[in-house]
């Protein structure tokens, strides 16, 4: 029985073992800077979340070509590593996992350059499958992924961001390339069209827990647990499910601090205090996170058309772990 996200490693443990060389492997490059970044980057942690979806989806729906597994769960952590690059030098971000960024130590062209590299050898393994549904989603995906960087980077600082605003961001950044990696497994194991609906429901509805527990850790989270810099998304001018909450109960005097904090050049301490005593005072982190998990439990009722297995224990166990990361 898998419950727990250390069941789930200790059961795909090998699976994922194979993933991680192939990962490595495929980089495929004697350019000595290429390998430097994409190394340092690979190498940062993480537990291949989207790799590690691919893998369970297409087991669940009974795959039997592994090594389409392995290549496309390659392709998909090519694409999330090359728009974390990309992120970071829009966001002129210092550290990505507790560790200095690769912008930070080769520079913003270096660090762009090898994200497109990373973008380009995704698209090269997938063709080599033959497979024009598996390209169709991945462009389709990539397409999605760089409108919402856009749509971002338009809303900043935006105190007045709707919810549907967001929920687009948040479906665009995060939740298409998540549901895309459950898909995909759907595909190559030629599925039917309801076990491949289905999966994609889970992976956009997991998606988007993901990205607002994400986004609600940063005014909340365990900063040396989780590597993460409290008020980040603060700091930048980035409006998200939290702090839309806030702005929408706050009387008009906090209404107007708050627009100012966004305004600013960078935020104080006595700024990022006054705003999380706020947020505590509103409810707004609870709100944001009760959310959450009912769109995680929404992710679980969506693999209802598959009888239990371990695969889909797995994925339930994820959509769990997604909503429950240490605060």
């Amino acid at each position: 029985m898998i419950t727990t996200l250390q069941d789930v490693l200790k059961e795909y443990h090998s699976d994922m073992e194979r993933m991680e060389r192939r990962i490595h492997e495929s980089l495929g490059t004697d350019v000595p800077l290429i390998q430097q970044v994409s190394k340092y980057i690979l190498g940062a942690g993480g537990k291949r979340f989207r790799p590690m979806l691919h893998l369970l989806s297409a087991r669940l729906c009974g795959c039997r070509e592994h090594n389409a597994e392995y290549l496309l769960g390659s392709v998909v952590e090519y694409i999330h590593t090359a728009s974390l690059l990309h992120d970071d030098v829009v966001d002129d971000a210092k550290l990505r996992r507790g560790r200095s960024s690769a912008n930070s130590i080769w520079g913003n062209q270096a660090s762009i350059l090898v994200g497109d590299y990373l973008y380009s050898k995704a698209l090269y393994h997938a063709v080599r499958l033959q497979n024009q549904r598996i390209m169709d989603v991945l462009s389709e995906t990539t397409t999605t992924m760089s409108e919402g960087e856009v749509l971002q980077l338009m809303q900043i600082q935006n105190a007045d961001i709707t919810e549907a605003d967001y929920f687009r961001l948040v479906e665009c950044k995060t939740g298409v390339l998540i549901a895309a990696a459950c898909r995909l497994g759907a595909i190559i194991s030629k599925a039917p069209l309801s076990q491949e609906d289905a999966v994609t429901a889970y992976g956009k509805k997991l998606g988007l827990a993901f990205q607002i527990t994400d986004d609600t850790l940063d005014y909340a989270a365990d900063q040396k647990r989780l590597g993460k810099v409290l008020g980040k998304d603060l700091e930048e001018g980035k409006v998200t499910l939290p702090l839309i909450y806030l702005i929408r109960r706050a009387d008009p005097g906090e209404q107007d601090h708050i627009r100012n904090i966004l305004q600013a050049d960078s935020v104080s301490e006595a700024d990022l205090t006054y705003t999380l005593g706020l947020m505590t005072r509103h409810g707004a982190v609870d709100d944001a996170l009760r959310l959450a998990q009912s769109l995680s439990d929404e992710a679980k009722a969506s693999l209802s058309v598959f009888p239990d297995s371990l695969p889909r224990q797995a994925l339930a166990a994820l959509a769990d772990y997604v909503v429950q990361r240490e605060m």
